[in-house]
Order: C-alpha cells, then sequence, then structure tokens
C-alpha cells in the first residue's frame, strides 16, 4: 500500500523552506543560488501561466515529488502501463492536488491534472510528447525541466522550491491586488443606469463570461434579502472550481425553496443570442423535474437569433403543455429590472465587488485584469 503521507511531507517540507525564503529579495538568492538562468526561466514560465495551465502545475509537481521520493524512477513514464512507469494521476489525486486546494487553491485542479485531454496522452512526457498544451513556451519549460531532472542532474527539489516559491509571491501580489478591490466611501451620484454603463464596460472585457453570472447572483443575494416572494428560499452557493459540487445542476444560478426543492433557475449566455434549440435544450433538462421558474439570459447585443415571435410562441407552448415558465431575456433589461427592486444600489455595488473578490480567490475564471479594470471603473464613478 502506498504511504501517501511521505510525498505529503515532502512538499510541506518544501512550502517550509519556501515561506523562509520568500520574504524580500531572499526569494530571487534562493532561485539564482540553485538554479542556472535557463532553468529559473522554465520556473517562470511555467507559474506566470498558471492560471491557465493548472493541469501542468499539477503534473510537474506531482513528478518532482515522485522524482525525490524515488530517485530511481524515470518520471516521464507517467502511466502504469509503461514499462518501468508508475501512475502520475493516482499520486496527482490523493496528494498532489488536495495540496494545492490547502495551499494555493486558485491554482488547483478540480481533480486531477491528468484529466485533460493534453496531458493525459498515452505517450511517455519526453520532448515529442504530442499533447497539445496551448501555451509552446509552457509545454517547452514543462517538458524541459523532466528532461533536466532525468538526463542532466537537475535537482528535483530545487525546482519544486522555486515553484513554490513563484506560487508564493504570485498569491502573495493578488493578495494585495485585492486588498484595494474595495468601494471608496463615495461613488458619485447612484442611479441605475450609471450600475447598468459600469457593468456593461465590465463584461466588455475578454475572457468575461463569468461576471454577468456573479452580476445576477449579487442580485439573488439581495433580492432573497429584501423582496417578499423570495425571503423563504434559499440560494444556493456558485459552483466553484473546486469545490465539491453540492448543487442540483440545471443552471449556473440555483434557488431552492424551505423545502430544499428547486424554486427558481437562472442559465447565462455570454454573447451567444437566444434561440428555439436553446429553449428545447432547457426544456429536456428540466421537463421531468421539479423545476417550475428557469431564466435564460445572454449578453448578446441582439438577445434572439431568428424569429422572437416564435420563440416566445415556443415558451407559451411549453408553459400549456408542461406549467413550466421559461424566460428567455437579455441580461441587460433584467438588471434594470432588478436594480428597480434594490433598496441600496451601493448595497449591490459593494456585494458585486466581494464576490468577485471571493470568485478570484476561489477559482480562475475570475482573472487578476478583470478585479484591476472594476477599480478603474468605479474610480471614474465617484
Amino acid at each position: 500500500m502506498t504511504d501517501w503521507k511521505s510525498y505529503t511531507k515532502i512538499l510541506n517540507r518544501v512550502l517550509k523552506t519556501a515561506k523562509k525564503y520568500s520574504a524580500g529579495s531572499k526569494s530571487e538568492n534562493y532561485i539564482r543560488e540553485n538554479l542556472a538562468a535557463e532553468q529559473a526561466g522554465y520556473v517562470k514560465t511555467l507559474v506566470d501561466n498558471a492560471e491557465t495551465q493548472k493541469s501542468l502545475i499539477a503534473v510537474i509537481i506531482t513528478s518532482l515529488i515522485k522524482k525525490i521520493e524515488k530517485p530511481l524512477q524515470d518520471v516521464r513514464l507517467h502511466r502504469d502501463e509503461f514499462e518501468g512507469g508508475y501512475s502520475g494521476r493516482t499520486l496527482d489525486t490523493n496528494v498532489v492536488t488536495p495540496w494545492l486546494k490547502e495551499h494555493f487553491r486558485r491554482f488547483a485542479p478540480k481533480e486531477s491534472g491528468w484529466l485533460t485531454r493534453s496531458i493525459e496522452q498515452p505517450h511517455p512526457f519526453t520532448k515529442d510528447f504530442p499533447g497539445k498544451i496551448r501555451n509552446p513556451q509552457t509545454k517547452k519549460a514543462f517538458l524541459s525541466i523532466l528532461e533536466d531532472v532525468e538526463e542532466k542532474k537537475g535537482k528535483p527539489e530545487s525546482y519544486l522550491t522555486a515553484i513554490v516559491l513563484k506560487l508564493l509571491e504570485k498569491t502573495a501580489g493578488e493578495r494585495d491586488i485585492l486588498s484595494k478591490a474595495t468601494l471608496g466611501s463615495s461613488t458619485g451620484c447612484l442611479t441605475i443606469d450609471v450600475i447598468i454603463d459600469m457593468l456593461e464596460k465590465h463584461f466588455s472585457l475578454k475572457m468575461a463570461s463569468r461576471l454577468p453570472v456573479v452580476a445576477i447572483y449579487t442580485i439573488y443575494q439581495l433580492l432573497l434579502k429584501n423582496v417578499k416572494m423570495y425571503q423563504d428560499k434559499r440560494l444556493l452557493p456558485l459552483k466553484g472550481h473546486t469545490i465539491s459540487d453540492r448543487h442540483t445542476g440545471y443552471a449556473d444560478i440555483e434557488v431552492c425553496d424551505a423545502n430544499e426543492k428547486p424554486f427558481e433557475m437562472v442559465e447565462v449566455k455570454h454573447k451567444i443570442p437566444i434561440d428555439k434549440t436553446m429553449i428545447l435544450d432547457v426544456l429536456n433538462k428540466i421537463k421531468d423535474t421539479a423545476v417550475k421558474r428557469y431564466f435564460i439570459l445572454t449578453t448578446a447585443e441582439r438577445n434572439f437569433k431568428g424569429s422572437k415571435k416564435n420563440i416566445f410562441s415556443l415558451v407559451y407552448e411549453i408553459k400549456a403543455k408542461y406549467n413550466k415558465d421559461l424566460i428567455p431575456n437579455g441580461i441587460i433589461p433584467s438588471l434594470k429590472y432588478y436594480l428597480r427592486l434594490v433598496p441600496d444600489l451601493r448595497e449591490f455595488l459593494e456585494k458585486y465587488t466581494e464576490n468577485l473578490s471571493n470568485e478570484f480567490r476561489q477559482g480562475t475564471d475570475i482573472k487578476e485584469f478583470h478585479i484591476i479594470q472594476w477599480q478603474e471603473i468605479t474610480r471614474k464613478y465617484k
């Protein structure tokens, strides 16, 4: 039986060393003294891309702790079926990903780095590894580190300590950003139109599909607090990347009644207009469930694809036949309506800012530049 604790001890030992060197300029001193410039460059490339390459972070850490624990193991042979291989995925699932969730949650895969198609290839991690890793420089850095520890006597513990040092630096920088992610004492003369303008600017950023979900979720937090129809209801947590799936799985946002039965669901589409196929897909998902109300909201400037009349005719047919309310709409018109039900508009902005920060801490759908740009947007309206 594998002693997983021995691998966790390695990680904790390395983390302790990294924390000792993470203050001031000691970090760079450690890296300069223990890695050549080219080796340090590989580490920097990997950690700089940690947000979008979580699987590689988990896999490189798995490979390095395996090499430290079993120096004779060629860690490029990451599958049991390879001659002389081992199960990298099993080690990652049992040790590395749980450890990352505890110490570097934003950069942890949901279950294992080996679950991505680019990594699960039945091919050793040699220079000709065929996995289609999006960033070629990141792929080169990953494979070069493994080649170095196997063929050029590179030190796995030095690499691992340097990676953890850089992750500590990255998270410290993000904490500094989050500490500034608060509203000032004044946000100008707030009106619904001002808030809508702020949100539209925020939603227009690249990689912004999560932002409208957070905005609608924020609205529901306030509806449950202020609107009688919702006051005995419960808003389920937003689905996070690294938390267990405690949700019914019907939509992005889910509200349950006092008996924990589905009450109201919201699915948010980003820049995708609503069509009849989308309506039918939702019907197939909920027709045999207790869900009664299901909103489909889109950020697409043109909310509907094809005939709006035909789409709403289908909605009426579904109501008559299945007694299900499917409500398609644009997200901006919906936000304008919901904000009329919010007594304090500043409270919406405060909760939206808080939710952005929480999402940033817990996953990587919200990017650093989303937080920075939101600060800029709110600053302009002071």
